[in-house]
């Protein structure tokens, strides 16, 4: 009996400091005006990363610093500038970046839009510090003020690339103009000319909730990048479905959870591999000023 007794005083001191764990993680402070997003961590099977973001005094965003750190300490370092026009729109954004003890390297994008101010291309360079490496540019589409099809070129001078494009990007809505579908034409020159041409569809699903960042700092976007950057969802996704050969993705689930302003607080993705029942699974928890 005095085992029992032990054991069922253990479990109530055990129960009683989980409780008190479990309080102490909903009484986390993620902000106090919800005005800006200022952090997110991202946990991973294999480590963690953590994003800062900073923004300028018309508070439109400047800056993003991430550090990804995997388990073997190993780390993965990006930093994020962006530069403004007078409208107030990105004008370029410098990338620099560092894995490991590799050398570190920078990227250089450019953007131009068009008397509408809609985003009409943009050019990447892809290494600044290689002057063999890639440059990489892309040119946006519209239809009744919606982005209809994205082509992309790639100019590398060790390759047969020269101008060439290298994707087509074919964009569906649906009636609350969110993009429904994706089609991506790929053209595969590994093997030489001609390409190998390869199609993959990304299909969406939405939940009915406002997308807390619609009309709001939608520039950037914070959980799932659809491709170009001057565009948000009314809603927020909850699925991604692939359709093609190549993929090796079969859907992505995400489940957010949202705080009291009514923007997000935790993000859960669940991603299933072609043909596996074991899905990747990561978290990305908000911070806010």
């Amino acid at each position: 009996m005095r085992y029992t007794h032990f054991i069922i005083l253990f479990a109530g001191v055990l129960f009683i400091e989980c409780k008190k764990k479990q309080e102490d993680i909903l009484q986390e402070v993620r902000g106090t005006k919800f005005d800006l997003l200022t952090k997110t961590i991202d946990t991973y099977t294999d480590g963690k990363s953590v994003t800062d973001y900073s923004y300028n005094s018309q508070n439109q965003l400047i800056q993003e610093n991430s550090v990804r750190t995997f388990f073997d300490s190993t780390k993965w370092k990006v930093n994020n500038t962006w530069y403004r026009n007078p409208a107030g729109q990105p004008d370029s954004m410098k990338s620099e970046f560092a894995y490991g003890t590799d050398p570190p390297g920078a990227q250089k994008q450019y953007y131009h839009y068009d008397a509408a101010g809609e985003l009409s291309y943009c050019i990447s360079y892809r290494n600044i510090t290689n002057p063999y490496s890639s440059i990489d540019s892309c040119v946006y589409f519209y239809s009744g003020g919606l982005v209809a099809k994205r082509l992309d070129y790639t100019s590398a001078l060790t390759t047969i690339l020269h101008n060439t494009l290298t994707h087509e990007m074919y964009y569906q809505y649906d009636g609350l103009n969110n993009i429904s579908a994706i089609t991506f034409v790929n053209y595969d020159f590994s093997s030489g000319a001609p390409p190998k041409k390869d199609t993959v569809t990304l299909s969406y699903i939405y939940d009915e909730k406002k997308n807390p960042y619609y009309q709001n700092e939608s520039f950037y976007s914070y959980y799932v990048s659809l491709s170009f950057e001057d565009y948000a969802s009314k809603n927020n996704i909850v699925q991604i479905m692939y359709n093609g050969k190549s993929t090796s993705n079969d859907k992505d689930i995400f489940s957010l959870q949202y705080n009291t302003a009514s923007k997000p607080d935790r993000l859960l993705v669940t991603s299933y591999g072609v043909g596996s029942t074991r899905p990747i699974i990561w978290t990305t928890d908000y911070y806010y000023n």
